[in-house]
């Protein structure tokens, strides 16, 4: 696994995620200890977010040929011909 694809599976959403659980610490009123913490996590939250974004989403491979996956099963169940 390359730093593209942890990004894109794990950094991005948890940045996100920490994020938006600073914003609810700080407007929950019941726990002060969470309160007082919400803004070092929301802090956190966008210093991760920014850096995912500036990180290059993995390569996608082109199928040059256009002829797509081909898989001799699906095409004897689908009736497919060779044209």
């Amino acid at each position: 696994m390359n730093i593209a694809v942890f990004n894109q599976k794990f950094l991005g959403p948890a940045s996100i995620v920490v994020s938006i659980l600073g914003i609810l610490f700080l407007c929950q009123p019941w726990v002060a200890f969470l309160h007082s913490w919400s803004v070092l996590v929301m802090l956190i939250g966008l210093i991760a977010f920014n850096v995912s974004v500036h990180i290059a989403p993995p390569l996608e491979r082109v199928d040059e040929d256009d002829t797509g996956p081909v898989s001799l099963s699906q095409t004897i169940k689908t009736g497919a011909g060779h044209g």
